[in-house]
């Protein structure tokens, strides 16, 4: 049976509780580090993905934001993956070190790990947290682009279509009126 596989970075190890009971603390820290590393990789690939996303929103580009929803879903399935890995690693680590493990969390392992890894995991968990705050901004940003846009594209609509909305007029002063006469169509709406 082939390990699953992530698409160029590590194999990604099945869930077997067998091979946890054969894995070394010295080995279970090097393949923590691995994940991490993994995925600091699928969130700057994320991040890419949301800023081609961000370009193609402000180009008003449909087949390249049809393509990038299909990659970010790749990459959110793989950083799922990922985090699911690494909450194992982390819970079989404080189990062999000692740690509550229904407590247990990354910085608290760091705590407890060999330096040499302890460095490693602490500097890694930090550049995750940069990661995953970047991305949330642009997300929300490119979503915020989405809003927009379908607002102008509403707007337009309503103009196109004479339908006067609830959006007044400035008026005689400056002060802001009601439409009052019939609304006028730039379409033709006869059938």
């Amino acid at each position: 049976m082939s390990e699953p596989n992530n698409q160029e970075g590590i194999p990604l190890q099945p869930l077997n509780a067998d091979e946890d009971e054969q894995m070394t603390t010295p080995q279970a820290s090097r393949r923590l580090v691995e994940v991490i590393n993994e995925e600091v990789r699928v969130f700057h690939e994320l991040l890419d993905c949301l800023h081609c996303e961000q370009q193609a929103i402000v180009d008003d580009d449909i087949d390249a934001m049809m393509a990038t929803t299909a990659r970010k879903t790749e990459y959110v399935i793989l950083a799922q993956r990922l985090e699911g890995e690494r909450l194992r690693l982390v819970r079989m680590l404080s189990e062999q070190l000692e740690v509550d493990a229904e407590q247990a969390d990354l910085q608290k392992l760091i705590a407890v790990i060999d330096s040499r890894h302890s460095e490693d995991l602490a500097r890694m968990r930090q550049v995750l947290l940069d990661l995953n705050g970047k991305i949330r901004r642009t997300n929300e940003n490119n979503a915020f682009l989405i809003r927009q846009s379908k607002r102008y594209t509403d707007r337009c609509l309503d103009i196109l279509t004479g339908d006067p909305s609830d959006i007044g007029m400035y008026g005689k002063f400056g002060k802001t009126v009601k439409r009052t006469q019939n609304p006028k169509s730039v379409l033709n709406r006869t059938v």
